[in-house]
């Protein structure tokens, strides 16, 4: 089957957060199964198949395609609906859900606050956006996020809307979280007890535990599973991005996630309930 360029894109991509690479897949899915709504049952779900495959092998940790690929085939399997109108009723349930979370998150952002946020989730960016929407004035600290550095694009975006940004290097953690009075991430699956997210998120946690900043974990259902991951082995990444040449003796290693263990004070914001630690 030949690939659409932007599916190519998704398989490659490795700055966006799983919401992001979500709706966008669910694009690709809509403008293909639009685009071949001659094919039998049978051929849509060796389809259904080829792309959740495809799209789990580049995306291991993202908790949002099993949850998708089960979603659609239960509901394509039960009835007449065709993939795009699962989809789209599937969107509507999701952009409904972050909605709530966001609303909520930003609920707890005051005026003159400084908020820490590591990476760059959609939905913790929604969220900053929305303060400010609602006439908050505070301050977001962050550091680079290096290699990808995916945190300088969530700053220069927030630049934008004129928020003010403390943009600090990795090295630096500790002296951006003791200024700030909370901290908002977000995450690519949580479980009873945890959550994934960009490396260095463990770090996060520790510094706000030891300094008593309470830390926010922001979701939506659509992440959740029964414990953590249980194949981290495709979890390494390009050496290049690290150092450019290969020199002996030299190993890098470059891995994207970390689980992380669910630590007071803070909560997660499941489809905007707040489920404090």
């Amino acid at each position: 089957m030949k690939y659409y360029p932007e599916f190519e894109t998704l398989l490659l991509e490795q700055e966006a957060g799983a919401t992001t690479l979500l709706l966008k897949f669910l694009n690709i899915l809509t403008r293909f199964f639009t685009e071949n709504s001659n094919f039998s049952r049978d051929e849509q779900i060796k389809k259904i198949q080829f792309f959740y495959k495809k799209v789990t092998e580049a995306h291991p940790l993202m908790a949002i395609f099993p949850n998708l690929y089960k979603y659609i085939m239960d509901t394509f399997q039960k009835g007449d609906q065709t993939v795009p109108e699962i989809i789209e009723i599937f969107r509507e349930a999701l952009n409904d859900k972050i909605d709530k979370t966001v609303e909520t998150a930003s609920s707890l952002i005051e005026d003159g606050a400084r908020v820490f946020s590591f990476s760059h989730s959609s939905i913790v960016r929604k969220s900053l956006v929305r303060a400010m929407q609602n006439d908050i004035i505070f301050t977001v600290h962050t550091t680079e996020c290096r290699p990808v550095n995916e945190a300088v694009n969530l700053a220069k975006f927030l630049a934008r809307y004129e928020i003010e940004v403390m943009l600090y290097t990795d090295s630096a953690m500790e002296k951006a979280i003791e200024r700030c009075d909370l901290a908002m991430v977000g995450t690519d699956w949580y479980w009873k007890n945890g959550f994934v997210n960009k490396i260095g998120t463990g770090l996060v946690s520790r510094l706000c535990r030891e300094k008593k900043i309470p830390l926010y974990v922001l979701t939506d259902s659509s992440k959740e599973m029964p414990g953590p991951p249980g194949d981290w082995s495709k979890d390494n990444h390009p050496a290049s991005l690290i150092l450019a040449e290969s020199i002996p003796n030299i190993t890098v290693f470059n891995p994207y996630f970390e689980s992380v263990a669910f630590a007071k004070p803070g909560g997660i914001i499941i489809n905007g309930s707040l489920h404090h630690f």
